[in-house]
């Protein structure tokens, strides 16, 4: 295979040490990105004889004291077609409660443990289509006692206030976001970092999930969005592309764009970053102001000239990444809903990846054949792909992953390596979920749900290995949507 011998190199790489890379531009020398099946213990066996849950994975402890978990589906509807969610009793859209993680870096991990952490927490369910799932995710604010926001390195993360519990039951396999995550991670400046776990809900074992950072600013995460001065120009800030609703939990303010009016874009971009207590009404009009001018610049007849070109606003390396990677996977979801863009202090716009839940043929509405590109339809790829420098940097930087992150049997072995590392976990994890695994039709059309374990793995692997394939060979027929003949009126 053409790109079997640096695969081959870098599993080997990947395998035997962990993963360090330096900080780019600054000189500085930064942790390199974790993958914990290399850098975390593997199950190693203990001496409790199997009395108590037993694991190598951290354990996450969540006590609701006695209250309902908000965020669930009502079953009615808002103006927009989208569901509206339970509440708190007190009316509020979280509840209070208690949050712990018991994580020993030399043993097995048991509920009798003094916790690694154990603070006061927000939570409530959260996600869109997810809601309807039988295992629920979470989204957890860790808090002090007066209920201020309180930073905290979870499972050798960096320090965050804000945090996704994501439980895996669409993607019988459990391996999707861990592993599309990483890679993302190593191929573009920044992406969510991310533990396994298992999750103990008010003394019920709720199996295996996955431990993710909120796309906010937070402490060694290599997204630097800390307010300098209380203007667009000095401060970091992050906006965020998904459906309109009524009520949103996690936003603050609409944006109406360029995108909006030029590609039909129905979803709304918000303010993600500086949250409510610190965005002022004129730092959102001066982040709307920002933000415009670049999509003015993008979607005129001069963005592909020197003066006017979208390359002065964007970092187009990582707009590069985050379509090939996005399009790897066929992650349908990007570029219209739950979409981040962000710029950092002084920096260009970079865009961050974010749930690969529905990826490599699991999106829930529809099948996801191996052929076919669809990012080019969307938001600033729109135009992006009318460029044709745009395009052989697309084509070019794809052999160079190719060669590396995206190798088949890297991949391949990643997976495996992964499920290794997971071991019991998993058979945990299965269990608890039997009955859903073996009845539970998320997907539609019936025949394309999967029940096991084992059929999911599987139909992951094979559906990576004939994407990459199909986009050897075919990579080259983006610079169709680059050519004068479909173009020319964008063209002087």
């Amino acid at each position: 295979m053409k790109y079997r011998l640096m695969g081959i190199i870098m599993t080997a790489v990947l395998l035997g040490t962990s993963v360090s890379l330096a900080s780019k531009e600054t000189g500085e020398e930064k942790a390199g990105r974790v993958h914990q099946h290399l850098d975390f213990r593997m199950e190693a066996g203990c001496d409790c004889e199997g009395e108590e849950l037993c694991s190598h994975l951290p354990l996450v402890v969540i006590d609701t004291r006695g209250q309902e978990l908000p965020g669930q589906v009502t079953g009615k509807w808002d103006r927009f077609g989208q569901s509206l969610y339970t509440k708190a009793a007190d009316g509020d859209s979280v509840i209070a409660g208690d949050f712990s993680v018991i994580f020993n870096e030399e043993r097995n991990n048991h509920l009798g443990d003094v916790p690694d952490i154990k603070t006061d927490c927000e939570l409530r369910v959260r996600g869109n289509s997810s809601r309807h799932f039988p295992k629920k995710s979470y989204a957890i604010k860790l808090v002090e006692k007066d209920g201020t926001g309180k930073k905290v390195p979870v499972m050798g993360m960096g320090a965050h206030q804000e945090w996704v519990l994501n439980g895996p039951i669409l993607d019988k396999s459990l391996v999707r976001n861990y592993m599309w995550y990483n890679i993302s991670g190593e191929v573009m400046d920044y992406a969510p970092n991310v533990r396994f776990c298992e999750v103990i809900l008010n003394g019920e074992y709720e199996g295996l999930y996955l431990m993710v950072e909120s796309i906010t600013d937070g402490e060694d995460c290599r997204l630097n969005l800390t307010m300098k001065v209380k203007n667009s120009r000095e401060s970091g800030y992050l906006l965020r592309i998904d459906r309109p609703t009524e009520e949103n939990l996690e936003s603050v303010r609409d944006i109406y764009t360029f995108n909006e009016r030029m590609c039909n874009l129905s979803e709304d971009v918000s303010i993600r970053f500086p949250g409510p207590s610190k965005l002022t009404p004129k730092l959102a009009k001066e982040i709307e102001l920002d933000y415009g001018a670049f999509e003015k610049s993008l979607f005129s007849f001069d963005f592909d000239t020197k003066e006017y070109g979208y390359w002065n606003w964007i970092d187009v390396g990582n707009f590069v990444d985050y379509f090939l990677i996005n399009e790897f996977t066929k992650n349908l979801d990007a570029g219209s809903y739950s979409t981040y863009i962000y710029k950092e202090v002084g920096e260009k716009y970079k865009l961050c990846v974010w749930d690969f839940n529905n990826a490599c043929d699991n999106y829930i509405e529809t099948e996801t054949p191996v052929e076919g590109f669809f990012l080019y339809q969307y938001v600033w790829f729109f135009m992006l792909c009318k460029d044709e420098n745009f395009v052989e940097r697309v084509i070019k930087r794809y052999e160079e992953l190719r060669d590396g992150w995206l190798e088949e049997d890297f991949l391949m072995n990643y997976i495996d390596e992964t499920l290794k590392y997971l071991g019991p976990a998993v058979d945990r994890n299965n269990e608890r979920w039997a009955t859903e695994i073996a009845e539970w039709n998320g997907l539609e059309l019936l025949e394309r749900n999967l029940h096991s374990h084992e059929e999911a793995v599987g139909q992951l692997k094979g559906w990576l290995k004939r994407r990459g394939r199909w986009m050897d060979d075919n990579l080259h027929t983006l610079r169709k949507f680059s050519h004068f003949s479909r173009n020319k009126v964008y063209h002087h």
